[in-house]
């Protein structure tokens, strides 16, 4: 019994390091593991009104993801590091937005920031990742005012609003008879009435005439008022800006009444595929801009061209890709290139990486202005003819003529 008690004693100190060695490897791979890693965040709207926006953020930050995960990660310096994306949901509410960015920034201590969905949500958390000095990369915030304000970690893929704006009047004002008169209603939230702002801005320096503004709620469930006084007034021109939800109840119920300015222009609705699987033949017509187009002739590194996307869109989602696809994925192709050329994670040398973009990519130029907006791409005017989105200018991407009257309802 001594002699078992004595080879107990001799041994447990050599068996208690070996364990401690063995926990200090664990640790020390888990460790090496983390500094392997490069991690992301994103607050997104995946349920309520907004859902069908953060979602496609969501998978096109993911296919980002998984593209560069697959070819073995980021080159920071000569190393290869994966990348992680963590992501919550604010549910469509811009108050929870700032509270899971500040999360993701203090507990999560993520990297890098990628934006949450619109200018609105956007501004919400952008003097917050100012205050904490780490970027951001917000694609789905136009609203020249936001960057406007001076946030030096904050970058936008969405050119100006006022582009969206130009690229649709040089258009209409060109037809004949030339359109004198234009009505402009919006739901009352921030990017809708901000780009509404813009278009009766960029309306007046086109020698239009303003005869009618409304604004509809944010939870509008019928929209017969204002568009029986659209109705009365018959403008040459309808402007309408808002979400999905709105713009399609906003068709519907126009058809019902026989409200047939000669345009309709709608923001964003219309570039997105549910538009038109949800209205058929009555979207026939309709006009809208978007940011991007997979028949544009852009090409890239990473990810190649437009249509190089568009297929990588399909297989993951069986939908056709739009703008909001197209620039999450692109929001991290950008942050790719700033890393691999610093070289390191280091947020105040991809910050100034940023700044100083001027790259090709499969989304268009980005090169982005003393705000932190991107100045680089085209915007696309793009009309609805038998159920398929086409390019009707510029001239040189237009895949369509312009239909101008538009078809009645």
């Amino acid at each position: 019994m001594k002699r078992c008690g004595l080879f107990r004693s001799l041994v447990a100190p050599v068996l208690a390091a070996a364990v401690l060695i063995a926990g200090a490897a664990f640790v020390g791979d888990r460790a090496q593991a983390a500094m392997d890693v490069i991690k992301f965040g994103a607050a997104l709207p995946l349920t309520g009104p907004l859902a069908t926006e953060g979602n496609k953020q969501k998978a096109g930050y993911e296919i980002w993801k998984d593209l560069v995960n697959g070819q073995g990660g980021i080159n920071v310096g000569g190393k290869k590091m994966k990348v992680e994306i963590r992501f919550y949901d604010y549910e469509s509410k811009t108050p929870t937005a700032s509270k899971l960015y500040e999360r993701l920034i203090t507990k999560d201590k993520v990297d890098f920031l990628f934006g949450p969905f619109g200018s609105g949500a956007t501004a919400s958390v952008a003097a917050l990742t100012e205050r904490y000095k780490i970027p951001i990369i917000a694609p789905t915030a136009s609203s020249a005012k936001l960057y406007a304000r001076g946030y030096s970690y904050l970058f936008g893929l969405l050119v100006p609003n006022n582009f969206v704006s130009d690229s649709f009047f040089e258009l209409v004002t060109s037809q004949k008879p030339r359109p004198k008169t234009m009505a402009f209603v919006t739901r009352n939230d921030f990017f809708p009435k901000v780009i509404t702002g813009v278009f009766q801005n960029a309306a007046k320096k086109y020698g239009l005439k303003d005869i009618y503004y409304a604004k509809f709620p944010k939870d509008a469930k019928d929209m017969s008022t204002w568009l029986t006084i659209v109705k009365g007034k018959n403008p040459d021109l309808l402007m309408v800006a808002g979400y999905l939800g709105d713009l399609i109840l906003v068709t519907k119920q126009a058809k019902e009444l026989g409200v047939n300015p000669k345009a309709i222009f709608m923001t964003a609705g219309p570039v997105y595929s549910q538009f038109t699987e949800a209205l058929g033949k009555t979207a026939d017509g309709i006009t809208t801009a978007s940011w991007w187009a997979d028949t544009l002739d852009y090409k890239g590194r990473i990810i190649g061209t437009p249509d190089d996307f568009s297929k990588m869109w399909r297989k993951k989602t069986g939908k056709e890709a739009d703008y909001v696809s197209a620039a999450s994925t692109a929001s991290g192709v950008v942050y790719q290139i700033a890393i691999e050329k610093v070289g390191s994670l280091d947020k105040k040398k991809i910050r100034a990486a940023l700044a100083a973009m001027n790259e090709m990519t499969f989304y268009g130029r980005v090169k982005f202005n003393k705000n932190g907006q991107n100045i680089g791409s085209i915007v696309p005017v793009i009309q609805i003819q038998k159920g398929k989105r086409l390019p009707v200018s510029p001239k040189n991407m237009a895949q369509g003529k312009y239909q101008y009257p538009k078809p009645k309802f």
